[in-house]
């Protein structure tokens, strides 16, 4: 067995750990350590975005003019920044109050905390802390003290939301998750507070704006600990402290500047129109859960009378159906959400399922194919490795089983059952997929996914550098439980070219009993 410095000599390498360097913030003028550079911030933020917006709901499209509204007020405040990012701005469907912004200056706001703003500057004060935190690369600082995470190696499920679409989730980058999930320092809130109210400042808004946002927050942090605005809380935590720096910050930058309030109250007007349509909805789902369907009906047909132009109600609606084995009311529904909203992963999914249940093959293929481009799914990556399967094309299927059997609940367990019909074993004791490539930082990682429901342990790998050169035997030590992976990151920056010389097999692993 070679060590690991002997595997990495083996590769030709030096001893690389971290690339580190002082970078200037672009926001602050201080100098900052960060591990990561732009260009990682800007591929994470274009990556991410759209995943991240279809797991908690997707975008809100009922009335385009509210996105329409916040995208113009967004990009007066961004037009205003230190830094000259790609900024984009969306709402996403969703009654959680809550707004996030990742690295590359990819800003959401939920139309949970829209409904809860007073005027036009409270909502540039939310937009003006967002865009800081992109812009003074809070999440950058935030990935540097958390780089042991594989970055584009590994995934995972966005799990808690209330409407459950992230929980069907199998494609997010754990980083993704984690940085729009992280609860950022006290000194970034503080920095963000203070150069969002100047950038405030800048494009004509009042920055008493963040003063009367702040004291909101403060006094609804006060609220029961189940209240929905806590996950906003959990990442951007208020204090009195916030609120007596801002009236600071406020009285330096000088009084005056647009409210906005008429404005913000015909812009929401729809959205506000439609809250009680929302709060039924969401009842609706809650009353599912418990196993009431009879109230979820009535309330699921309450909101549709309110707001007749939601996709989420429809769909719902389908979801009842599609339980029942209702499968022509279930495609009835899902056709007139998709009609009322055709970029949403749910309900192509959903409408796969009723294509697939009626042994209409090619157009559930087609709804699952639909659905992964938004959100890969591992509902749809197992029926789309089932059709490849009856096809004969193993290749196709075994790809698809394998992105599935990460996922836990029935759809991973029948991939993973799949792939030990398909995958022969290495040899008698193990089914091990094993991966190769390089992660963001460029580093070369081995990933091995364990493909059984049963732990893997005693591990030996063989791995070859270049053609022609003498196989090397790696141990590696960790016990892979049933459906999950293990990444081996060897710390080394290789070229594309250099990793795909490189050959790595299973020699040998024991499956426990």
């Amino acid at each position: 067995m070679i060590t690991r410095k002997q595997f990495l000599v083996a590769m030709g390498l030096f001893a690389l750990v971290v690339f580190a360097g002082c970078v200037t913030n672009p926001v602050t003028g201080e100098k900052d350590l960060l591990v990561v550079s732009e260009a990682w911030e800007l591929q994470v933020g274009q990556q991410q975005y759209l995943p991240l917006r279809q797991a908690q709901g997707g975008d809100y499209v009922v009335d385009p003019n509210v996105e329409a509204y916040v995208r113009e007020v967004g990009q007066r405040l961004a037009d205003k920044s230190d830094r000259d990012l790609p900024y984009e701005f969306h709402v996403i469907n969703d009654s959680t109050p809550n707004a996030w912004a990742l690295p590359g200056g990819k800003i959401s706001i939920n139309r949970g905390l829209l409904v809860r703003l007073k005027d036009e500057s409270e909502l540039a004060a939310v937009l003006g802390h967002e865009i800081v935190h992109a812009a003074a690369k809070h999440g950058a600082r935030a990935q540097t003290r958390n780089i042991g995470l594989q970055l584009g190696v590994l995934t995972a499920t966005v799990v808690g939301q209330q409407n459950g679409y992230g929980q069907l989730t199998q494609g997010l980058s754990a980083v993704g998750a984690q940085l729009i999930n992280s609860r950022y320092g006290q000194g970034a809130e503080l920095e963000a507070d203070r150069f969002g109210m100047e950038y405030m400042k800048r494009a004509g808004y009042d920055p008493q704006g963040a003063v009367g946002l702040q004291r909101t927050f403060v006094d609804l942090s006060k609220g029961q600990p189940n209240d929905p605005i806590s996950r906003l809380f959990a990442s951007h935590p208020p204090s009195e402290q916030r609120v007596r720096q801002n009236i600071a910050t406020a009285e330096s930058l000088g009084a005056g500047g647009q409210r906005g309030a008429s404005e913000y109250q015909r812009a929401m007007s729809r959205l506000r129109q439609s809250t009680k349509a929302y709060e039924a909805f969401d009842k609706a789902q809650i009353a599912a859960k418990k196993g009431d369907l009879n109230q979820a009906s009535s309330l699921i047909r309450q909101a549709i009378r309110i707001e007749p132009r939601e996709g989420h109600f429809q769909s719902f609606m389908g979801d009842m159906a599609l339980k029942r084995k209702d499968f022509r009311s279930a495609k009835q529904h899902y056709d007139k959400a998709i009609s009322l909203n055709k970029d949403f992963f749910y309900y192509y999914l959903q409408r796969g399922k009723v294509f697939e249940a009626t042994r209409n093959s090619q157009a559930a293929r087609q709804d699952y194919a639909t659905s992964m481009k938004y959100l890969p799914t591992s509902d749809a990556q197992a029926s789309l490795g089932q059709f490849a399967e009856s096809e004969g094309n193993l290749v196709a299927a075994k790809r698809f089983y394998a992105m599935a059997a990460q996922a836990k609940g029935p759809s991973g367990d029948k991939a993973r059952s799949a792939l030990q019909r398909l995958e022969p074993p290495v040899n008698k004791n193990t089914y091990l997929l094993v991966r190769q490539g390089l992660n963001r930082r460029g580093n070369f990682v081995i990933e091995l996914v364990n493909q059984t429901s049963r732990p893997i342990s005693n591990i030996r790998l063989g791995v070859t550098v270049a053609p022609g050169q003498r196989q090397q035997v790696q141990r590696v030590n960790a016990v892979i439980p049933g459906g999950k992976r293990h990444v081996f990151d060897t710390g080394q920056k290789l070229t594309q070219q250099r990793a795909r010389q490189i050959q790595v097999v299973v020699l040998d692993a024991s499956l426990a009993r």
